[in-house]
């Protein structure tokens, strides 16, 4: 499984997007991603699997009926 890596570098920043990992387990996308992007001392880091991530398209949700 893909996963993106979300990191902040103190609190109150931004999340930016450091990257993505390959995985077989959240466990492991964790710690990939600890392993992959620990350049820097991140106040945050956070993983998403691909598969999670909503699409925003440009039609308007109240024109497709979803709520």
């Amino acid at each position: 499984m893909k996963y993106h890596v979300f990191t902040r570098n103190r609190p109150g920043d931004d999340l930016i997007h450091a990257g993505t990992v390959q995985a077989d387990s959240d466990r492991l996308a964790r710690i990939y991603a600890h392993r992959t992007y620990d350049e820097e001392a991140w106040e945050f880091m956070g993983v998403v699997r691909e598969d999670n991530l909503l699409e925003v398209d440009e039609e308007p949700i109240s024109s497709r009926g979803v709520a």
